[in-house]
């Protein structure tokens, strides 16, 4: 993990698993493998839907305390220490390489030459990222809440999803053209799902532990108990390795 931002989500890993959507089941489609790997797998929100399809999945994550939080959830997958720009797989060891809402931390160059090295010709590889279609409908005091927190800690510049700087690590690699689709879905969770989540976002991450589980407990009194339902879509990029 390039980005040293990243490295806010290791201590708060639960509230992370707790707080994020899970994936539609439709972003495996068309992906035919055998052995696959779930590269910056985080606490394993896309590894789940892994392993009940492929018969071997390798799950990489850098960060100590989200691995933990991944060997527990799924138990199944193959778990490594490790990260995009030094993948500890052989070459040509997979058939497919996922990276859900991870590629952005990544040097992209790095990760681009790495991935099609543990990929076997005409691999595939799959690129995840979710959009919000439609934020939660919260009250005026959680949004003001949530701006506070996040008013202490330095903007962080251009997101590399929003600007497509992911990107740039394709050029002259060794695939064909991305091709792109998007699969709407909804996530329900509770006013303690809401509060993780935000709990977890990196800029809040990086607050020392007292003030984000302040923030924790204001949105909890602030938020009514009741479902919340988030519009979601999953853009979903995908890519073949070229035949050596």
């Amino acid at each position: 993990m390039s980005d040293p931002q990243g490295l806010a989500f290791d201590p708060v890993a639960e509230d992370y698993d707790r707080g994020r959507a899970d994936w539609p089941l439709e972003l495996l489609d068309g992906v035919k493998a055998d052995a696959v790997l779930d590269l910056g797998a985080g606490t394993g929100k896309l590894t789940r839907l892994l392993v009940e399809r492929y018969s071997v999945v390798h799950a990489v994550e850098p960060l100590a305390g989200m691995r933990a939080v991944l060997e527990r959830n799924v138990p199944e997958a193959h778990v490594l220490p490790g990260d995009a720009e030094r993948i500890p797989l052989d070459d040509g060891s997979v058939d497919a390489v996922f990276v859900a809402e991870a590629f952005h931390w990544f040097d992209s160059k790095a990760a681009v030459l790495e991935i099609a090295r543990v990929l076997r010709p005409r691999g595939t590889l799959v690129v995840a990222f979710s959009e919000w279609l439609e934020p939660w409908a919260l009250p005026d005091a959680a949004h003001s809440t949530i701006a506070e927190r996040a008013a202490k800690v330095p903007p962080a510049g251009a997101p590399k999803v929003a600007s497509g700087r992911w990107r740039e690590g394709f050029e002259g690699a060794p695939f064909a053209a991305l091709e792109e689709r998007s699969l709407p879905h909804v996530w329900e969770t509770d006013r303690e799902g809401v509060a993780a989540y935000y709990v977890s976002i990196s800029s809040i991450a990086q607050l020392p532990p007292d003030e984000r589980e302040a923030l924790r407990t204001e949105l909890i009194e602030v938020l009514p108990e009741a479902r919340y339902s988030l519009q979601l879509a999953a853009k979903v990029f995908t890519t073949k390795r070229h035949a050596r």
